[in-house]
């Protein structure tokens, strides 16, 4: 392996402080060593541009095409559909249930969009 494969490149830029180690987690778990890079400028939003507040996170170079994955698949994660985050009506016994139930809590009925 070349020396290039184990220097630093950057994966991201994220505004906010909890998405930034929510990600940081994630990669982690896949057993990727990550860097952050401004994460105390966060305070300063309002004072410096937010662009320029943004949390950099960093991974080895040999580590990205893995990171850019998990970044997509967090990134798809964050971004469901409006019918994905709303009540619904279980088909069996009608009871409304919030968009986190993947069983209805009534009659354990499995909601049809969860398949």
């Amino acid at each position: 392996m070349s020396e290039q494969s184990f220097h630093w490149v950057q994966l991201c830029a994220i505004s906010g402080f909890v998405e930034a180690h929510l990600l940081k987690g994630q990669l982690e778990q896949a057993n990727i060593q990550v860097r952050l890079q401004g994460e105390h400028l966060s305070g300063a939003i309002g004072e410096i541009p937010a662009e320029q507040a943004a949390i950099k996170l960093f991974v080895y170079a040999i580590k990205l095409p893995e990171a850019q994955e998990i970044l997509v698949n967090y990134n798809k994660s964050r971004h469901r559909s409006a019918a994905e985050l709303s009540d619904w009506l279980c088909n069996h016994c009608a009871e409304l249930n919030g968009p986190a139930f993947e069983y209805c809590w009534q009659c354990g009925n499995k909601h049809e969009q969860s398949k």
